[in-house]
């Protein structure tokens, strides 16, 4: 069991550097290392006496995207409890459910979301961070004595489309050390400036800016993303930044807008969430001209897992490269075996950080595992230089007339097309061909003919490849973290297919 927790090893921070700048909320406040330890403490104040539920003592956070929305984790640390970050942009009804599955005995909140957290938080107490006064001086904190190394530091609520929302345990220890590596395998250091675009009620965003605080770099929160500001962060002193693509491609927008400026600043910009049409790398690693541009792949329950810098000489579609240190990860064929090189299967991974099963759940712990590997869900490929290429969704996959069609190579293809935006590519039921491909675009301009779409999918794709419904919408349904909601457009296609 590892000594510090994670907010101890940003308490190290603010005894080494009190007067460095640790936090910023683009518009709002800025937090040395000193304020940010204080401010911790004060969110720690009312949380000591949280009774325990069925699963222990937890915390729900329901927090508007700024510093409190981060350094909350690390007060429930401080205070001995466990944080459920609550996703802002869900319905109250599943607001509710997720306090009631986690048991959560309180629920921290703030602005505008205050009102929403009273309405779901039923006979728990509700507590506004802006009631809670940050200490003018705090005594030095007495590091490695925590001993919650092995307890769960959060529980991140998966999005429930397939099912009712599953609530993965992280660990203190599995937590640290993944912040750990990434702090590793992605160059972050102390003089590093990290913009935050997404929320923080993901791991992923929460991760990387913890992650940034233990190492004393400088994190600087969004509010919301808005690719204007976000231009504007490049071009200063952003050196680095997670996006997903559908940020990429609002940010390239703006970019070519406003005549393509220098992005100075930008050194390192991930991309995950799922991978990026290759024209839009491609266009994105000629906007960030001095910044490395990589793509990170990996789930709630395996975390990041595999990680390649883009070079233009070696450019592959749907490539999410090779497994990152700590990280042993297999394709599964259909009979559970590991697929050879070419071959199609579920990715899994080993490694050493992963979640340590769903609150509550022990059958669909089980199933999430597989000869010790967390399974993911998507559909892998190894190429013979041992990259990986993720195709599709297990569950996306389309078969039509017996034959199986990813639907990440049809959307390639439709990207390929110069007025297309964006484009997702979903199976509805057919009575002939059992499914038949359907696609939903975005389109530049107005005026371009859907057949006309469907004839260049002709000239690139076998015939049963091509989509036999293609509607035009001005945007794409998307979840909080800018994945596309394919269950959405399933229900929007079937009303009007």
């Amino acid at each position: 069991m590892m000594r510090l927790t994670i907010a101890e090893a940003v308490a190290v921070r603010a005894l080494s550097h009190p007067d460095r700048v640790a936090l910023r909320e683009l518009g709002g406040r800025s937090l040395t290392y000193s304020e940010a330890w204080r401010r911790i403490l004060a969110l720690a104040a009312p949380l000591g006496d949280v009774p325990a539920g069925p699963h222990g003592r937890m915390v729900g956070l329901l927090l508007p995207n700024g510093a409190d929305a981060a350094l909350a984790y690390l007060a429930c640390q401080v205070a001995g409890v466990t944080a459920v970050p609550l996703n802002s942009r869900l319905a109250e009804p599943e607001l509710a459910f997720i306090l009631d599955d986690s048991g959560a005995g309180l629920v921290l909140t703030d602005g505008p979301l205050a009102a929403v957290a009273g309405r779901v938080a039923g006979a728990r107490r509700v507590i506004a961070t802006s009631d809670l006064p940050t200490p003018e001086t705090a005594e030095r904190p007495l590091l490695g004595e925590g001993g919650r190394g092995e307890a769960p530091a959060a529980i991140a609520y998966t999005s429930g489309t397939t099912g009712l929302p599953k609530g993965a345990i992280w660990s203190n220890d599995h937590f640290l050390v993944q912040i750990m590596r990434w702090g590793w395998e992605f160059g972050l250091t102390a003089d590093t400036v990290m913009l935050v675009p997404g929320p923080l009620f993901h791991l992923s965003y929460c991760g990387l800016t913890l992650g940034a605080l233990c190492m004393g770099a400088r994190a600087d929160i969004m509010p919301a993303f808005d690719p204007a500001a976000a231009l504007e962060a490049f071009c200063s002193d952003a050196a680095f930044a997670f996006l997903v693509p559908a940020m990429t491609g609002a940010i390239l927008e703006e970019w070519a807008a406003r005549g393509e400026p220098d992005l100075a600043a930008a050194r390192f910009i991930i991309s995950s969430g799922a991978p990026g049409p290759l024209a839009m790398t491609q266009r994105a690693m000629r906007m960030f001209r001095h910044a490395r541009v990589a793509e990170a792949y990996g789930w709630t329950e395996g975390g990041w897992c595999t990680f390649e810098v883009k070079d233009p000489a070696t450019l592959l579609a749907h490539s999410v490269g090779w497994p990152t240190f700590g990280n042993e990860v297999q394709v599964f064929d259909a009979d559970g075996e590991p697929a050879p090189p070419g071959e199609p299967g579920e990715v899994g991974v080993k490694s050493l950080t992963h979640f340590g099963g769903y609150l509550g759940r022990p059958e669909a712990t089980e199933a999430a595992w597989h000869r010790g590997y967390a399974m993911s869900g998507d559909i892998g490929i190894w190429q013979p230089d041992g990259r990986l290429c993720i195709v599709d969704r297990k569950k996306d996959m389309i078969i039509t007339g017996g034959e199986n069609v990813y639907t990440a190579e049809v959307e390639r293809i439709l990207h390929d097309h110069p007025q297309v935006l964006e484009a997702a590519v979903v199976g509805l039921p057919d009575e002939r061909w059992g499914e038949r491909v359907c696609a939903m675009v975005v389109i530049r301009d107005a005026g371009l003919d859907p057949a006309e779409l469907a004839a260049f999918c002709r000239r690139n794709l076998a015939a049963y490849k091509v989509p036999k419904q293609i509607e035009i919408r001005p945007e794409l349904p998307r979840n909080s973290m800018g994945k596309v909601q394919k269950f959405r457009i399933v229900e929007a296609l079937s009303e009007t297919g």
